[in-house]
């Protein structure tokens, strides 16, 4: 599959900007003696990345900083995505990153001039160094401190930090941040809706569903599809097809990338099976909330409906689980070399449904 000519320019300036910037800005000198706490009044966390579940997996840096820097200004730097999945998370300011063409060829310069205006105390690379574009953001800050983790870019920090041998994304930014010297605990994702969002989504899926039900399962027929992890459509509908034959209400969702699919669905499931799509994250996300069990293939959705606290099943197409699995507390993995079938899924659905009735 090609991508389009503007996705191509976008990606190729970046990487020449990236080379350029290499050249000029000089290694950073390391400082050895930690960071003075009573001294930093305002922090920047950083975390340049569009993908839905990377967006949301750094949540946490946000609630362990504010625990740490209570009376400190906190505030981050990504994508348009994170500014609308962080409302109600406590942020000060959001700066939004374009990835645009052709946009791009300008946003940064304009982006760390704001930045740099701030003169912020402390700067973090909250990806652990994952992200090209997080570390050159933490380096042209002109914070005082520039941190990040140890790796290919950290000739940018002048605090570079262990990085954990942890590599699960559930735990591993916790683990990070520890080794910063925050104090810290296991801090899962989290995603806060408000109390009017909540209730809008409540009465949307009412609607949907014909009336109130104690019980609903989400599921997500999507997946990226280029990385292996999208499980066949005609397992989800035989799935869906089983789901409803129990008298299980089922709510089927679709991001962009499916919408297109949605009238092979209704075809294949009939009318009587409501199909959803919601174009608005947060009206996505208030849906998603009212479920008692979201079914989905490893994606932005499955994080997102582990952060709201739903009950997850996560099919994993992929041995990656290890890296981007949901810890058992929220989600239940299913995963198989040879492939999930219809029954394993449809007989851990109907376990966890019993489970929640039970709790």
């Amino acid at each position: 599959m090609k991508h389009p000519l503007p996705y191509f320019l976008n990606k190729k300036i970046r990487c020449l900007s990236m080379r350029i910037i290499k050249l000029f800005l000089p290694e950073a000198k390391k400082e050895h003696d930690g960071i003075p706490k009573d001294q930093i009044k305002k922090i920047l966390l950083v975390r340049a990345n569009f993908r839905i579940g990377n967006v949301i997996l750094a949540t946490p840096s946000i609630i362990i900083f504010r625990e740490n820097f209570p009376h400190a200004t906190l505030d981050f730097a990504g994508y348009p995505v994170s500014g609308l999945l962080y409302k109600h998370l406590p942020v000060n300011q959001h700066y939004s990153i374009t990835r645009s063409f052709p946009g791009v060829l300008w946003a940064y310069f304009f982006l760390l001039y704001k930045i740099r205006s701030v003169k912020y105390d402390l700067a973090v690379d909250v990806s652990c160094s994952q992200s090209t574009i997080s570390s050159c953001i933490v380096g042209f800050s002109g914070a005082r401190f520039r941190v990040g983790a140890r790796g290919k870019w950290d000739r940018w920090f002048n605090i570079a930090i262990q990085r954990p041998a942890e590599t699960n994304k559930y735990k591993a930014l916790s683990l990070f941040l520890r080794n910063m010297g925050m104090d810290t605990h296991q801090t899962l994702p989290q995603l806060i809706l408000s109390p009017e969002e909540k209730e809008t989504g409540r009465r949307k899926l009412t609607t949907l569903i014909g009336g109130n039900q104690v019980r609903i399962i989400g599921v997500f027929v999507g997946g990226r599809r280029l990385k292996g992890k999208k499980w066949p459509e005609g397992n989800f509908v035989k799935l869906i097809i089983a789901l409803r034959a129990q008298e299980i209400p089922v709510v089927v969702f679709f991001g962009p990338d499916e919408k297109r699919r949605m009238g092979f669905f209704e075809q294949s499931l009939g009318k009587d099976i409501p199909l959803v799509f919601e174009p608005s994250l947060r009206a996505f996300a208030s849906l998603v909330s009212h479920c008692t069990l979201f079914i989905t293939c490893d994606s932005g959705p499955m994080h997102m409906a582990c952060a709201l606290g739903v009950r997850t099943l996560a099919l994993f197409l992929k041995r990656n689980f290890n890296r981007w699995g949901p810890p058992s507390t929220i989600a239940q993995i299913l995963y198989c070399s040879e492939g999930i079938e219809i029954e394993d899924v449809m007989k851990a659905a109907v376990s966890e449904l019993c489970n929640a009735s039970s709790a």
